[in-house]
């Protein structure tokens, strides 16, 4: 078998420097090429993974099952308070709906 480099002069006529450019076009190309666009932003509605319709049986989902029960007694708590919750292991939840102001009647 006749190797390559023997026949072929192209290797010979191109400088090592030409090679290494085109060696760092071609990964920079091809990492280019790889990477993908932004990701969209996902959902903060923590509903929309808090879907059970019974306590699930598995431990992982029953993990995800207290998590989203607490979330919920947070969602509550904020609703009741009208302020955003940060005590009771209750970290940053807003009410769904910012209480109304408290306005005076005038006095006659």
């Amino acid at each position: 078998m006749t190797p390559v480099s023997s026949v072929s002069t192209l290797s010979r006529r191109v400088p090592m420097s030409v090679r290494m450019a085109a060696l760092a076009l071609l990964g920079g190309l091809t990492y280019g090429a790889a990477m993908t666009g932004p990701a969209s932003a996902a959902s903060n509605d923590w509903r929309a993974g808090c879907d059970y319709k019974a306590a699930p049986q598995g431990y992982g989902d029953s993990i995800r099952y207290n998590n989203c029960m607490h979330q919920s007694d947070c969602q509550r708590m904020a609703n009741a308070a009208g302020t955003t919750m940060y005590s009771a292991g209750c970290f940053g939840v807003a009410p769904d709906a910012p209480a109304a102001p408290i306005t005076q009647r005038p006095s006659r």
